[in-house]
C-alpha cells in the first residue's frame, strides 16, 4: 500500500477517533475513557511484548514516568476540549503541538534554534491567537485547557525523542499504556459511570482507532518521508468542520480554518525548511 493510502487511513482514523469522543464524552468521564483506551492497547499488545520489549532499566523508567505524565495530562485536556468545544477548534489548536516541540526542545535539548524554526514559532502564535481571538471575546476555560493540552503534548514528544536512543517505539507505547491504566483507573473512581452497551461501542471505537491512526501514520513515515505525506494531516481540519457542522450542528467559523490553516503550514514549513537544511 502507498504512503498516501496510509496517511488517509491515518486522517480518517483520527477522525473517528476524536468523534467516538464526542460520542461518549457527556456519559464517561475522561480519565475512564483513557483508561479503557489504555486497555485497549495492552490486549493488543501483551501477545508480543515477549518478542518485541527491550530491557528497560531505572534510568529509562523515569524518563518513560515523565513522559507519561505529560502525556496523560495532554489526552484529558483533549478529550474536555472535544467534548466541550466544536471539533474544529480543538483539531486547530492540536496543530500547534510541533510549534510546541520546537520551542521545547531548544529550551530543553540544546537544539540550535534556526530562521526557519523562528519563523514557525511566529506564523504558528499568530494561528493561535486567530483561533482564540482574544480581545474579540472572552477566551473560554476550555480553551486554554486544550492550548495547555498540546504544550503537554509536546513536552512528551519531546521526552519521546530523548527516549527513542535507548529504547524501541513498541517499548513507548506498551510501557505509555501499562503506566497509565492504572493511574486513569484511580482517577476515575470517583465519577465512574456505567457504560451502556452503545457506550461500550464508542470506548470500543476509542481503543482501536487510536491504534489503527498511529499504526498507519508509522507505516506511512515508515514507505516516505515524513514531509512527503504530513501535509494530508491537514485534511482532518476540514473533515471535522463539515462534521461538526453536520451532526453536532456546529457553527462554522472562518477564523477556525484560517488560523488552523496557518499553524499547520508553520510546522509543514519547518519540517520542509529544515530538511532541505540537512541535505
Amino acid at each position: 500500500m502507498t504512503s498516501k493510502k496510509w496517511m488517509l487511513i491515518a486522517v480518517l482514523a483520527f477522525c473517528a477517533l476524536a468523534i467516538s469522543v464526542k460520542e461518549i464524552g457527556d456519559q464517561i468521564n475522561s480519565f475512564q475513557i483513557i483508561f479503557f483506551r489504555s486497555l485497549f492497547g495492552l490486549v493488543v499488545l501483551l501477545p508480543f511484548v515477549k518478542q518485541r520489549l527491550t530491557k528497560v532499566d531505572f534510568a529509562s523508567l523515569k524518563r518513560h514516568g515523565v513522559r507519561n505524565l505529560f502525556h496523560l495530562i495532554g489526552q484529558y485536556g483533549w478529550i474536555v476540549g472535544i467534548v466541550y468545544l466544536p471539533l474544529a477548534e480543538v483539531t486547530a489548536i492540536e496543530f500547534s503541538v510541533p510549534v510546541w516541540v520546537l520551542i521545547i526542545a531548544t529550551i530543553f535539548l540544546k537544539e540550535k534554534l534556526n530562521s526557519s524554526k523562528v519563523l514557525s514559532v511566529g506564523l504558528g502564535f499568530i494561528g493561535v491567537l486567530l483561533v482564540l481571538k482574544p480581545g474579540f471575546k472572552a477566551i473560554s476555560s476550555e480553551s486554554i485547557i486544550v492550548l495547555l493540552s498540546a504544550v503537554c503534548y509536546g513536552i512528551a514528544h519531546v521526552s519521546t525523542k530523548k527516549i527513542v536512543q535507548t529504547n524501541s517505539p513498541f517499548d513507548v507505547v506498551f510501557i505509555m499504556c501499562l503506566i497509565q491504566s492504572p493511574i486513569a483507573l484511580c482517577f476515575s473512581f470517583k465519577n465512574w459511570g456505567s457504560p451502556t452497551v452503545l457506550d461500550s461501542f464508542w470506548m470500543a471505537m476509542v481503543g482501536l482507532m487510536a491504534i489503527v491512526a498511529h499504526f498507519s501514520l508509522a507505516k506511512a513515515i515508515q514507505v516516505k518521508d515524513i514531509s512527503s505525506v504530513i501535509s494530508m494531516d491537514y485534511l482532518r481540519l476540514p473533515i471535522l468542520i463539515v462534521v461538526g457542522i453536520l451532526i453536532y450542528n456546529e457553527p462554522f467559523e472562518l477564523f477556525l480554518l484560517l488560523g488552523g490553516s496557518i499553524i499547520f503550514f508553520a510546522s509543514y514549513l519547518n519540517k520542509i525548511l529544515s530538511q532541505n537544511l540537512t541535505e
